[in-house]
């Protein structure tokens, strides 16, 4: 008799253990599933603000001509504009005070996890100097720089070799020179580079360190872009893409 009841007894402790077990898997679904639906939520947010930025900058869609007056009563730090149809880039670019407040700063002032796309805050003259350093995401939805990981494979550039960017300035083709993946702290981070020796000892640094370099040539006197997202090999990697601007 003694025996029956002490084998209920187990069979009443594991069955309330398995509803615990049953009720926590719920929970972790519940909450996973709202963890999933938040994530694609702030996607689709960051993405209509950008679609809303686009339209006001390019109602005809991109064609070279951007309102840079209509985007400047968005934003007065907006610098250009750049676009890639294939990678899906179509954004405009700033430059603010530092390095930090347009990591999660939508263009339209909003908080956004994509950010924008920006020129490092130290750079004197943006597009206009040697070199402009542009950082943005790699966002796993795709967007901002998540595709310039693309030209990690060489054979790709043939069918692809080139961005688009629009300045108050000008219109400029971004003819791709060389694919880097190199840590944050690289010396391909220095800017302001005004003397020829100075920049031909980057032109150098620069090809030492790519993984590949295109036949685009480049000198010192050039203007270049350099274009900066993060990669995921290492830690506190980053894919870094080189182009060469040249006038349409």
């Amino acid at each position: 008799m003694a025996e029956k009841k002490g084998r209920k007894k187990v069979s009443k402790v594991r069955r309330t253990a398995e509803n615990i077990i049953m009720v926590c898997l719920a929970l972790i679904m519940v909450v996973s599933g709202y963890r999933v639906y938040t994530i694609y939520r702030d996607y689709k947010a960051n993405q209509s603000a950008y679609d809303n930025v686009s339209q006001k900058a390019q109602p005809d869609g991109f064609t070279g001509d951007i309102d840079f007056d209509a985007l400047r009563e968005i934003n007065p730090e907006v610098i250009g504009w750049i676009y890639n149809e294939d990678l899906k880039i179509d954004y405009p670019i700033v430059q603010g005070t530092d390095n930090k407040t347009y990591l999660s700063k939508l263009f339209d002032g909003t908080w956004g996890g994509c950010g924008t796309l920006f020129a490092d805050c130290i750079t004197e003259a943006p597009f206009r100097q040697f070199n402009t350093i542009v950082y943005g995401h790699h966002m796993k939805d795709g967007t901002m720089f998540a595709q310039l990981k693309r030209y990690k494979d060489p054979e790709y550039i043939k069918g692809n070799p080139r961005l688009e960017l629009i300045t108050p300035e000008g219109k400029f083709h971004l003819q791709i020179w060389a694919f880097l993946n190199q840590p944050a702290d690289s010396n391909i981070y220095t800017t302001n580079i005004t003397d020829a020796g100075s920049q031909q000892n980057y032109l150098d640094l620069a090809a030492g360190m790519a993984d590949y370099i295109t036949n685009v040539e480049v000198a010192p006197g050039d203007r270049l872009v350099v274009l900066s997202t993060c990669a995921y090999e290492y830690q506190d990697a980053r894919y870094i893409v080189v182009c060469k601007m040249v006038p349409w």
